[in-house]
């Protein structure tokens, strides 16, 4: 009998029980001229000083505290004004932000998708700005770190504007001051995806959570704005000195010039980016660099971090705003010869596969639960973390802290070719790349960037077009990192001449898993060596490995915790006799919720959910933990310097 469908159910069944004690007290409270008249009570909060994440400029605020939402399945919100500067709460309902709108409700129509509106009404920040900047030159940014999929967004009863796509942040200016008293920041989200969205819909290989599914800020602007950072270290040589390459791009938000001055600490070193006059609504690109004799190198047995800074000041030397993040300096590069070296030290990684996700919370994970899956990527020994889209920046600043990299992907995932030859998808596919380039790029961290996942095998002319050219793309970009894919091949597929731009070939492996018997286990090790042979020049990665379990039973007998332990096991002995070889991924860290009807290929399935983790639904290990902890441990996943 299987394990996981009993928890599931139970599980469920706790959700229903309260989502009808909810219905129940609304109705109650109904009968009594409570809701009908009010609604839940609320008040307007002033937003929190600082950020989650220390990557980003000063005079940031986080608008936590308690938001409203109302469902709008039937899409009447915009033509019954939900939008509307209104204080009634009528209709409203009390929750925090980041929110998935369907945790919870696993069902056909909650994967689809539909609209959900949220609500925040705030006060404005006292003291924000210095008492000598002009009123009239005094602005406000409204940052979203990750809504899905698409939001429009309003304040005080005005259109911001509208953005669709998620796991990335996206910015409105606000328009004049924010009023003195009571502001009301109102955002609808859609979360129904199409066949040409990223990643397509209305399907998918992870359930669509709808919902502000990041945290929220505003930002304070003094005229002047830092809305780019760039801080690239540039290592020639094992014992060279590091040059740090910094720009910074400065844009005046109002309507007369501004005369600006940049400057920089990178470490104890100072930088000095200039200064000039910005015309009316204009940007300017500041430029400095700083050399570092005797550098402290990051690596994943050693992350050095250095505390890079910038000041941006008027022509007064008075301080207008200010940026910082935590820089690694450090090199990645692939020899000819198809090695992934990190300091010119050759690399053999180990590490798993995530998704941002939880029974109770959905995809939007709050600052605790992000900080235990890198506890588990740590007890497990992992040194690299993929995911199939961008992750969390606080993800990110942890692992820079810990010495973890990351294969920073796209939701390029199982696109079909018609896409891959418009013209319009192309542009937004390069679009995402280039705003996950921009915005992670001074991550140590971030081993690579990946263009896609499973896309069609053979590749068309129309995927090898998509492939050169975000390569080419990411390259001009980011030049200090290679650029990589992961694909799904099997024998007799042949070598995919598309991936010759490419710098790292991942192989998603599920040998002795799916297409049995065609792929037994033992076919594995031959095939890694196909490839091998196909792609001399390329750094291999196995991007995943791995094989459902939700009982106890035979270790012959698939779907087992046994089986799961014995083919973890065999594939990690075969990797490891594999000198040329990169890195293996486990796939994933933890169960997830996949797609209605999903089995994993599983006799004992328990849909929707992905049961190939390590780590069940519930936090509790599987025994192949400690197999693939003991294992990841044991391995020398660097070369010596």
């Amino acid at each position: 009998m299987c394990g996981g469908p009993p928890a599931r159910n139970a599980w469920l069944t706790r959700g229903l029980a309260i989502r009808v004690l909810l219905t129940l007290g609304v109705v109650l409270l109904a009968g009594c001229g409570v809701a009908r008249e009010r609604g839940p009570a609320y008040t307007a909060e002033p937003p929190t000083t600082g950020a989650l994440y220390a990557d980003g400029q000063t005079g940031r605020y986080l608008l936590g505290g308690t938001w409203l939402y109302r469902s709008d399945r039937n899409h009447v919100g915009i033509t019954r004004g939900w939008w509307r500067d209104v204080a009634a709460s009528l209709g409203w309902s009390a929750l925090t932000v980041p929110n998935a709108y369907n945790a919870g409700n696993l069902s056909s129509a909650s994967m689809a998708g539909y609209v959900g509106w949220y609500r925040k009404d705030f006060i404005m920040p006292r003291d924000a700005f210095a008492a000598w900047v002009p009123a009239g030159e005094r602005r406000w940014i409204v940052r979203f770190e990750s809504v899905n999929y698409r939001a429009t967004v309003w304040l005080n009863g005005r259109m911001l504007g509208s953005h669709a796509g998620a796991y990335l942040p996206f910015e409105f200016e606000v328009p004049g001051q924010l009023r003195r008293g009571v502001n009301r920041l109102i955002v609808r989200v859609d979360d129904r995806r199409g066949p040409a969205d990223l990643p397509p819909g209305p399907g998918g290989g992870w359930w669509n959570y709808g919902g502000i599914l990041r945290e929220v800020y505003l930002r304070a602007v003094q005229a002047v704005d830092i809305s780019w950072v760039q801080v690239r270290p540039v290592l020639p040589c094992p014992r060279c000195a590091a040059t740090v390459a910094e720009r910074a791009l400065v844009r005046n938000l109002t309507g007369v010039p501004q005369s600006v001055i940049v400057r920089g600490r990178y470490g104890s070193q100072t930088i000095d980016l200039g200064s000039a006059t910005i015309g009316p609504q204009g940007t300017w690109l500041a430029r400095g660099s700083a050399r570092i004799v005797r550098p402290r190198l990051w690596s994943i047995d050693h992350p050095a971090l250095y505390r890079a800074s910038l000041t941006l000041s008027d022509a007064f030397g008075r301080p207008l705003g200010g940026y910082l993040t935590y820089s690694g300096i450090r090199t990645i590069t692939v020899t000819g010869d198809g090695r992934l070296e990190l300091n010119w030290r050759p690399l053999h990684l180990r590490g798993v596969n995530l998704h941002e996700q939880s029974l109770t919370t959905g995809a939007a994970l709050d600052s605790a639960q992000l900080s235990h899956l890198i506890v588990w990527v740590r007890r497990l020994g992992a040194t690299v973390i993929r995911a199939h889209y961008p992750l969390n920046p606080q993800i990110l600043e942890m692992a820079d802290r810990d010495g973890i990299l990351i294969w920073s992907e796209v939701p390029v995932w199982g696109v079909s070719s018609r896409y891959l030859n418009q013209s319009a998808w192309v542009t937004r596919a390069h679009a995402m790349l280039a705003q996950n380039i921009l915005t992670n790029e001074n991550h140590p961290s971030v081993l690579l960037w990946s263009i896609g996942n499973e896309l069609p095998i053979p590749a068309s002319a129309s995927e090898a077009s998509y492939i050169a050219g975000a390569t080419a793309l990411a390259h001009r970009l980011d030049p200090t990192r290679p650029v990589g894919i992961a694909a799904t091949e099997w024998p007799l597929v042949g070598c995919q001449k598309a991936y010759s731009p490419l710098q790292v070939i991942g192989l998603n492996d599920y040998f002795g898993w799916f297409h049995l018997p065609n792929t037994p286990m033992s076919e594995l090790g031959p095939f890694l060596d196909s490839l091998h042979r196909c792609y001399p020049t390329k750094a291999p990665i196995v991007t995943e490995f791995g094989f459902e379990a939700n009982h106890h039973g035979s270790v012959n007998q698939r779907g087992t915790y046994e089986y799961q332990s014995r083919a973890a096991a065999y594939h990690l002995h075969v990797f490891a006799t594999k000198p040329w070889l990169s890195g293996a991924l486990y796939f994933p860290l933890q169960d997830f919720a996949s797609r209605p009807g999903w089995g994993g290929g599983s006799p004992c399935p328990c849909p929707p959910f992905v049961q190939k983790g390590l780590i069940d639904l519930h936090g509790h290990p599987k025994p192949a933990f400690a197999v693939v902890a003991a294992s990841y441990h044991a391995t020398r996943q660097i070369g010596s310097p």
